[in-house]
């Protein structure tokens, strides 16, 4: 199984069930006010002295920075199909997810900035990776991908989890297509942009008439469909509706696929600037967090650092919903909601010493991983805080969820992903998962790098002396992208330098980020 955000199934089953440290200007509001508030008082916003990133590391934890990194850049130059250059989805399957391609292509900068490849080496395979997808129309609908290719051609494979086109697979691709281009430039920005700029996002928007596999409702018609799906297998650009689950919420893969649909080149291909603010910005609090917002269908920590890998929220401030809808929305500074949703994370899972015995303040980052037996998708939530006005579904959620501490398994990128936000936790989860023992004395969790092994198992659990036998590529490639953000903002510069972005931002009436040289050019 795949991880919710990814997974259509998954999805159909969910949807049909039924302040110390962390500052907020505006209303002051904890999940126990007994009354409803205004949601446009409300801004969430980090204290003026909290350190944002780049940070400064000190030398051991360089060390152990440089080690994760390395580990992971290993698994996507190495674990590809030779013909296309496209890192499998995971270990132990020849099957590709364009996702995982996107933070490949993105991961190929660091690589070459730290030393572990050369520069010639990773543009000829970013240039590959771009002209395989190019050259195999049988790969997307209205320029959007599959999400699952087979590595060999590029094409449709044998097998696949799920066949359809998935408009947040295709956003994480297109974010590592933007990455590559503007760091190699030639003919990986050409050909790469060209990709690009032929996606028409408008193509997978609910509207009357638009062919769906089931109805939308009222609240739904306007925004993103999460994939189209082809009516036969057998012809994958032909005939298809698109499916019934659509991007409401602001959590942070809605949020980056919208904001890569406003950047558009291409003015009647684009989604309108106002879908980015009318996504649903449900607020909950817990403990110390002061309020932020929250995404209802998964409370796993990747939906609170995913968009994070491109975008630099932690430079952007507090946005203006207010400037392009009037209906109820709070003001937020993205990089401070993700600070908060971390911490309620850490709050929770260390008080659960029965599931995590021995990790001690390191017990954490639940989030979207394999377990023993299955797939899961664990998450945690907050209380949610009620607005004056709120009308259910255009506002919020029905759906209730509870907490779900899965059984005990932990993910190491998802601690490392939250190194944008918690440096000091982040790198003192990371060392001592290294450090975890099998009874025989042996690493857990850990394969060395410098002999050749992808650093991190994919997940573990310390009370049944289990580790991952898999690695995967969306898993391994937030984990570089991020800490390199967190160190150097190399990939948040990047994606900034380039020109349909930085009118995105300016679409949005946000100030885009400061975009540094670009290295090696």
């Amino acid at each position: 199984m795949r991880r919710v955000s990814a997974n259509i199934a998954l999805w159909a089953a969910l949807l049909s069930t039924g302040v110390a440290g962390f500052g907020c200007s505006g209303t002051a509001l904890t999940a126990l006010d007994r009354q409803p508030v205004e949601a446009s008082s409300v801004v969430i916003e980090a204290p003026a002295d909290a350190s944002r990133p780049p940070y400064h590391f000190a030398a051991e934890d360089e060390r152990l920075l440089d080690a994760v990194q390395h580990g992971a850049f290993n698994y996507l130059w190495t674990a590809v199909a030779p013909e296309t250059g496209m890192v499998r989805d995971r270990t132990s399957k020849p099957v590709v997810s364009v996702a995982g391609v996107g933070f490949q292509l993105s991961a190929l900068p660091i690589g070459v900035e730290r030393g572990w490849v050369t520069r010639a080496a990773a543009e000829e395979r970013a240039l590959l990776i771009v002209r395989s997808l190019a050259g195999n129309p049988n790969n997307r609908k209205a320029g959007l991908f599959y999400h699952f290719l087979d590595g060999t051609n590029a094409g449709q494979p044998q097998e696949a989890y799920e066949r359809v086109v998935s408009t947040i697979d295709s956003t994480l691709l297109f974010c590592g297509i933007i990455t590559a281009g503007e760091y190699f430039g030639g003919e990986v920005k050409a050909v790469g942009g060209a990709l690009v700029n032929g996606a028409d996002w408008s193509f997978f928007v609910a509207a009357p008439g638009v062919p769906m596999t089931g109805p939308a409702k009222d609240y739904e018609q306007g925004f993103m469909s999460l994939a189209w799906k082809p009516n036969s297998d057998s012809a994958p650009t032909g005939e298809g509706k698109l499916v019934p689950y659509f991007w409401l919420d602001a959590g942070d893969e809605q949020k980056l696929t919208v904001f890569l649909a406003n950047s558009c080149t291409k003015a009647e291909h684009r989604v309108p600037a106002e879908m980015y603010y009318k996504l649903r910005r449900q607020l909950g609090s817990h403990a110390d967090t002061g309020p932020f917002a929250w995404f209802p269908y998964s409370g796993a920590l990747f939906t609170h650092f995913f968009a994070h890998c491109w975008i630099n929220y932690a430079a952007v401030g507090p946005d203006d919903p207010q400037r392009f809808t009037t209906w109820p929305r709070a003001r937020v500074d993205w990089w401070e909601n993700s600070r908060r949703a971390i911490r309620m994370h850490q709050i929770k899972t260390t008080a659960r010493t029965d599931l995590f015995p021995g990790l001690g303040e390191n017990a954490w980052g639940l989030t979207a991983s394999d377990a023993q037996g299955s797939y899961a998708v664990p998450g945690l939530y907050p209380a949610r805080i009620v607005f004056k006005e709120e009308l259910e579904g255009r506002d919020f959620s029905s759906f209730r969820p509870k907490d779900d501490f899965g059984d005990g398994t932990i993910a190491p990128y998802g601690a490392g992903s939250a190194i944008m936000f918690d440096p000091v936790a982040a790198v003192k989860a990371m060392r001592r998962f290294r450090e975890l023992k099998n009874a025989d004395g042996s690493p857990l969790v850990w394969r060395d790098p410098v002999a050749g092994g992808f650093g991190f198992r994919d997940s573990f659990s310390i009370r049944t002396d289990w580790a991952a036998p898999d690695c995967l590529a969306i898993d391994q490639g937030p984990l570089i992208v991020a800490i390199e953000n967190a160190r150097t903002g190399l990939i948040w510069n990047l994606f900034a330098s380039n020109a349909a972005i930085r009118d995105g931002f300016r679409r949005l009436g946000l100030k885009p980020p400061a975009a540094a040289k670009t290295p090696g050019r």
